[in-house]
């Protein structure tokens, strides 16, 4: 079930369009079984997620040298990044007005993606069914520049990423796995579609695919109400 969190924010995207993008195998699995895959942060493809960036470590550890506070710092780093990392299991959303050309590219390829178009209000409902405690928030973008960080919350690391990703405007949705399970890296939570889902959008080049007739026949076989519309991203690089 979704939960309020402090380290959690929800501002700046409250009210703009959520999306997110995948290939066709990935829509068929999420209808088929109404269950989102959550991954662990170890299987994210940005290998410094969830990991303290170095220049805040040292900063970190030149203050806490006045301290002799050392050891609090090193293991504090060790603890998110060799124990949480394992544990927090985030899927993530595009914010955004507009369909996006780079989301497309990056993670719906070929002819035969697709993308969800959702919100903040559908998501929050959408877990209402399930065991899990789930926590969405906006993330926020670090720059080596001017560095910023807390440490005072453990979820702040796994909501912090690079201004590299700026352009990702993400939203992410977070659960954690028993800290004492030493074999689980994912879960499939259980959704409610038809919150999530608010419209599907389809490769531009879905006509040449039958992927439309697809996509409605399986709308109409599991009850489901959203739109379907043909992504007027026109681009043959997709």
């Amino acid at each position: 079930m979704y939960k309020e969190h402090r380290e959690f924010i929800i501002d700046k995207t409250k009210y703009t369009p959520y999306w997110r993008y995948m290939d066709l195998w990935k829509f068929l699995k999420l209808i088929n079984t109404s269950e989102i895959f959550f991954p662990n942060v170890e299987m994210l493809g940005d290998q410094n997620e969830g990991k303290i960036p170095e220049k805040v470590y040292k900063l970190l550890l030149e203050d806490e040298k006045k301290n002799t506070r050392i050891e609090h710092v090193k293991n504090y780093k060790g603890f998110i990044e060799n124990k949480l990392r394992k544990k927090i299991l985030i899927v993530s959303w595009n914010a955004n007005k507009t369909e996006s050309f780079a989301m497309w590219k990056m993670y719906a390829k070929d002819k035969l993606g697709i993308a969800i178009k959702s919100n903040f209000e559908r998501l929050k409902k959408t877990f209402n069914s399930c065991e899990e405690s789930i926590y969405i928030g906006e993330v926020r973008y670090y720059d080596d520049e001017k560095p910023s960080y807390r440490t005072g919350n453990t979820f702040y690391t796994f909501l912090t990423k690079h201004n590299y990703y700026l352009f990702e405007t993400e939203v992410r949705c977070i659960t954690v796995i028993d800290i004492n399970d030493d074999y689980s890296t994912f879960k499939n939570i259980k959704v409610d579609l038809n919150e999530l889902i608010d419209e599907i959008y389809i490769s531009p080049f879905a006509s040449e695919t039958g992927l439309i007739e697809i996509i409605e026949f399986l709308k109409q076989k599991n009850k489901l109400n959203f739109k379907i519309t043909v992504s007027g991203v026109n681009d043959k690089w997709i």
